[in-house]
């Protein structure tokens, strides 16, 4: 990966290629695209949103256009851009300026939190669309399993797939910026992304704000109520990755703490969503509680600004 990375900072003409390959390699294997949206991160780390946006316009138009010729379409690109390298561009940016990744996560649960609530005041109903989609895309996948999607079923999901989006957009886009904040430590700054994680927290303001949406979707009907299912799921994912910084802080140092984590993430995997329900509200309480400076086990020297 230190390879890939000084690759990257070896000039414009280079990052360009890496977001492409990456970016259109994505299109076979998904997870290729948290290392194109990685690449765009670090360079706006290391460089400013400006050399962050030359870069994502160089790649989109060449992506764009590779598209084109071999799809007919330019839209796969298009939604990259949308869902992953403008949200990690920006957090990125956050980052640089704050050097504290609890306010970059932050800052994606409130972007997250305001796209959900432009969704819902917008003309027409969300889960009127997202059925429509739905019944044009996923159903026929379905169906060539042999498994009927129920009306019902599709109608459950449409309620909540704005919410969905908007949470697995925070949760990609963290993971790139991760991706990216771990490149530039280890080309300039060895340990420092160790460091920084451990320290993860967001502001206890969103705290305020995610135990009013619980109010809202225990309170609230019909629309309103689907309106917090839909935030409640974006807070799940910022607040899980609070907590997993939690478990790294206390357990990691620790004997037999690498096992400890090794068992969180394996657990993630196979018992998929109780240890996220698990390590949100571990990070939602982590917000007053402070875990970290009651069970300090971290260590090591404060954290170093990876600014340039």
């Amino acid at each position: 990966m230190r390879g890939l990375a000084s690759f990257v900072m070896a000039g414009r003409g280079q990052a360009v290629l890496v977001v492409v390959a990456f970016g259109l390699l994505s299109l076979l294997v998904p997870p290729a695209s948290y290392l194109a949206a990685a690449a765009v991160g670090l360079v706006t780390l290391r460089h400013g949103w400006v050399e962050g946006v030359l870069i994502m316009a160089g790649a989109g138009f060449a992506a764009g256009l590779l598209a084109v010729l071999a799809l007919g379409t330019p839209l796969p690109v298009l939604a990259l851009l949308a869902l992953l390298w403008l949200p990690v561009w920006a957090l990125a940016e956050v980052l640089r300026r704050t050097s504290a990744e609890g306010a970059a996560v932050t800052a994606a649960g409130v972007l997250a939190a305001i796209f959900i609530l432009l969704v819902h005041v917008l003309p027409g109903s969300p889960a009127q669309w997202w059925r429509s989609l739905l019944e044009q895309s996923l159903a026929p996948l379905f169906a060539e399993q042999g498994i009927t999607l129920e009306p019902e079923v599709l109608q459950r999901l449409a309620e909540v797939m704005t919410g969905v989006v908007a949470a697995a957009t925070v949760l990609g886009a963290s993971l790139s910026l991760f991706i990216a904040r771990w490149w530039q430590a280890l080309l300039y700054n060895p340990g420092g992304f160790g460091r920084e994680f451990r320290a993860l927290r967001t502001d206890r303001r969103l705290a305020v704000g995610a135990a009013a949406v619980l109010v809202v979707l225990l309170a609230g009907q019909g629309e309103l109520r689907r309106l917090g299912a839909e935030l409640l799921l974006v807070a799940l994912v910022v607040y899980a990755l609070q907590g997993l910084a939690v478990a790294h802080a206390i357990l990691g140092p620790r004997r037999g703490g690498k096992g400890w984590l090794t068992g969180v993430y394996v657990g993630l995997v196979l018992l998929w969503p109780y240890p996220l329900l698990a390590l949100g509200l571990t990070g939602l309480v982590d917000t007053w509680v402070d875990f970290r400076a009651r069970w300090p086990a971290s260590g090591g020297p404060p954290v170093e600004s990876h600014k340039s």
